[in-house]
């Protein structure tokens, strides 16, 4: 690989990871929507367009330039919705539905975690065996044998741990 490669691959890496922040930021925004008045949807729908902004002002390669115009759509269209006060909950999911496109077409995963696929594993978690299922508790209820409390011992001292007598040997 040479180093022209690396950089042009690394570029395209750290538009997916600023694309993928404003992406996850735009799904908490979608999620939070019904619950959240109108001020703060249009407070935190700015806050998005201006993480838009830096990126779209610095310089990039001409094969970026198609990944931004998405994104300055993106921002366009959210705040055109909040001038005209028209549907912005509308605007911020087919946001994320772009977004979530670009990204995807970046070709860089927004969240590296991932759990092991075991297929194995799982089938054993998820069917436990016959052999394996706990069975029930039998009790007899038959009056012959009834249940006694232990012997208590006369000698333990009380619950304080003061015994008067300890106190006077000291």
């Amino acid at each position: 690989m040479n180093f022209k490669q690396f950089l042009l691959n690394e570029n395209q890496a750290y538009l997916g990871q600023k694309v993928g922040d404003i992406l996850t930021s735009l799904k908490e925004i979608n999620a939070d929507s019904k619950t959240m008045g109108s001020r703060d949807l249009v407070r935190f729908s700015e806050r998005i367009v201006n993480q838009i902004r830096p990126l779209l002002q610095a310089s990039w390669q001409k094969e970026e330039g198609q990944y931004l115009f998405t994104l300055q759509k993106v921002a366009v269209a959210i705040m055109k919705a909040i001038e005209d006060k028209n549907d912005l909950p509308g605007i911020i999911a087919s946001s994320t539905v772009t977004l979530e496109k670009l990204v995807s077409d970046l070709g860089v995963p927004i969240h590296k975690f991932a759990a092991p696929d075991r297929k194995e594993d799982n089938k054993k978690a998820t069917a436990p065996s016959e052999n394996n299922k706990p069975k029930p508790p039998q009790q007899s209820m038959s009056p012959v044998n009834p249940p006694t409390s232990p012997p208590m011992d006369t000698n333990v001292p009380p619950l304080g741990g003061n015994n008067t007598g300890q106190l006077a040997n000291m």
